[in-house]
């Protein structure tokens, strides 16, 4: 009976591959015949039954799976056309014309999938901009300045910053607006719904983080995570439901942040957690980093003083340059860590959201702590070359391979020629 398909497939030469194999390797088998028996018993030409016995040889001396694909796929079809000539145009097209793969098309007067070619070929590249502060003159000096006075005027690199805990909040959210699933075809996916996405309930959380320390054998002595503290109360209910009766006490996320309620965040949680946590072999100098919030108190406001004198531990709290995210640590990489942490969760009231964001505190690795600390050091000596401007990119030196290697450097020290050119730049600046 002969074949109805003029085409052998992958599975049918894979089959003939076997069977050939097996009567090459057979002992109790004569050898000459086999390709004429194969021919007859497969109804197929006796070229290709030795190019298949060929290949099957080749894949079986070298130990790998006999499998016989079609070389069609790859050397068949019409050949898309890149327009390669049309790819440097791109840099004269305004941005607000390249946000979208169609849009890019219609300028260049190509089609989409051209453009989506030079995409998985990575003649082009997807680039997520985010807005950034700006920057007046003086913002400019006071982040030189910042940099400057980060270094180690013995080694010439910046201070270790074991010594510093970097304070920052954040709002964490129950749910988000917008969030991605992976479905299977036909799974329509979950059902939300809310009045309006100002009513989803949202806590804010004081974090409070330090570098990680670890001793000559790589184990962790300090994780550096001082706490994270929710803004919350305890509120009586005001009226009965079908899940409690009225004066039931709940919990209540703190809406309004302020000066005072700030200030005693410090002194009753922060303070009392920093003499718990805090190495005892370190009674140094500890400054707590903050930014320029509005309800953040002054480095010499009277009960903060007081509450520090009392702790027996020399804190002093300094202010981060202002419009300068990219001076903490917990906005360089700590609160994106954790959000992702907490979202892998699914929390139904206040209570279980406070507990949510800090089991990701708790679970966040200290070795990617540290590794966020050395990215801050990266970040200042960008900040160096650019004189204080935030218009640069973030370098990325491969933290992971040189941790494998046992190589992580402590501490990044930025070259000496531009330590003097940013000291010349401060220096000749107006105002200073």
């Amino acid at each position: 009976m002969r074949r109805v398909k003029r085409e052998l497939t992958d599975g049918a030469k894979t089959r003939i591959a076997n069977w050939l194999l097996v009567q090459r390797y057979d002992a109790s088998k004569k050898q000459r015949g086999i390709v004429t028996e194969a021919v007859n018993l497969f109804d197929v030409h006796r070229s290709t039954i030795q190019r298949i016995c060929n290949m099957a040889k080749a894949q079986f001396d070298s130990e790998q799976p006999v499998s016989i694909l079609s070389q069609k796929p790859k050397k068949c079809g019409k050949k898309g056309k890149l327009h390669l000539s049309k790819l440097p145009l791109i840099a004269q097209i305004p941005y607000h014309k390249r946000v979208k793969v169609r849009s890019l098309a219609k300028a260049l007067k190509i089609s989409k999938t051209t453009v989506y070619r030079w995409k998985s070929l990575g003649l082009i590249k997807p680039h997520s901009n985010a807005m950034k502060p700006s920057l007046t003159n003086g913002n400019l000096k006071e982040r030189l300045k910042w940099r400057l006075g980060a270094l180690d005027q013995n080694t010439g690199g910046f201070n270790h910053m074991y010594n510093i805990i970097h304070l920052d909040e954040k709002w964490f959210y129950m749910t988000k607006g917008t969030q991605r699933y992976y479905l299977l075809p036909n799974d329509l996916g979950p059902y939300r719904s809310c009045k309006s996405k100002r009513f989803i309930t949202k806590v804010m959380f004081l974090c409070a983080v330090a570098r990680p320390r670890f001793n000559a054998n790589g184990e962790c002595i300090f994780d550096g995570k001082v706490g994270m503290f929710p803004f919350v109360k305890w509120v009586p209910a005001k009226r009965r439901s079908s899940n409690r009766p009225a004066g039931t006490l709940e919990l209540k996320p703190v809406t309004s942040v302020t000066k005072e309620t700030y200030r005693n965040m410090l002194i009753r949680q922060v303070i009392p957690t920093i003499m718990q946590k805090w190495p005892t072999d370190d009674q140094g100098l500890i400054y707590l980093q903050q930014d320029n919030a509005r309800p953040h108190i002054q480095v010499n406001d009277t009960e903060w003083m007081e509450a520090v004198q009392l702790s027996n531990k020399q804190l002093r709290l300094i202010f981060q340059p202002p419009n300068s995210l990219d001076m903490n640590v917990l906005d360089l990489g700590f609160f994106r860590a954790i959000q992702s942490l907490k979202d892998q969760n699914s929390p139904r009231n206040t209570k279980e959201l406070v507990k949510n964001v800090k089991d990701a505190f708790k679970e966040f690795c200290p070795i990617k702590g540290n590794k966020v600390f050395l990215s801050l050091q990266l970040v200042l000596i960008e900040v160096m070359r650019v004189k204080g401007s935030n218009n640069y990119l973030q370098k990325h030196v491969g933290k992971e391979p040189l941790e494998r290697q046992g190589i992580l450097p402590v501490i990044y020290s930025p070259p000496p020629t531009l330590i003097e050119e940013c000291l010349a730049y401060v220096q000749a600046m107006p105002g200073v």
